[in-house]
């Protein structure tokens, strides 16, 4: 008869903590607590309405309140803390040299999830796929006073442009998070070291 071997229960969890550890990258780290506040006046703009002012994002300056203008309003239902957006982005500083410093075509986070600056966070509440937005981010909400080395000075203003890609919700959110990839690649090791068997023993072998 065909036999199934096993890996040890110590190589197998060194296996399944390699996996859950693989590195996970992120565009933006998370600012020191101390730099982080929730803004209170966050005023909304937007050229989907030929009517709406654009004066409160226009007149932004250096220390104003988060603001964002909604280029596209997209589609669908809003987004809500906890899922998991996929966006495309192009950060740049806010201000005369309005020097790009980060873009990325697919960015995977968790909205409300700590693992980006609160201002890009906050400034896609009540986004949907396709919407567009460009977020201005005062220092408190992004960087700080610590700046990002030499590439974002100290008590900087950000401005980003922002697509939303996708909305995934629930396991698809968590699962899209942390990489299909990642898990299909783990699941075929996982198979090929026979924790998993996939294949009926080939007849007169293992007898």
């Amino acid at each position: 008869m065909g036999r199934i071997s096993f890996v040890p229960a110590a190589q197998m969890v060194l296996l399944i903590a390699a996996i859950l550890s693989a590195p996970c990258t992120f565009a933006f780290s998370p600012v020191s607590s101390t730099n982080v506040r929730v803004s209170n006046h966050i005023f909304l703009s937007s050229t989907a309405d030929d009517s709406a002012s654009d004066g409160p994002f226009e007149s932004y300056s250096p220390g104003s309140s988060l603001i964002y203008k909604e280029l596209a309003s997209g589609e669908g239902e809003p987004c809500e803390d906890g899922d998991v957006l996929t966006v495309a982005y192009k950060g740049k500083l806010f201000g005369s040299s309005g020097k790009q410093f980060d873009q990325s075509d697919k960015w995977i986070f968790k909205k409300a999830g700590g693992n980006c600056m609160p201002g890009f966070d906050q400034g896609l509440n009540g986004a949907k796929v396709n919407s567009k937005r460009i977020v201005r981010i005062p220092p408190e909400l992004a960087y700080g006073s610590r700046g990002k080395g030499s590439i974002i000075p100290p008590n900087s203003d950000l401005e980003f442009e922002i697509e939303i890609k996708n909305i995934a919700k629930g396991l698809v959110g968590s699962a899209k998070l942390f990489g299909e990839e990642r898990i299909l690649g783990g699941l075929a090791i996982i198979a090929f070291m026979g924790i998993v068997p996939m294949l009926p023993p080939i007849p007169g072998m293992n007898q």
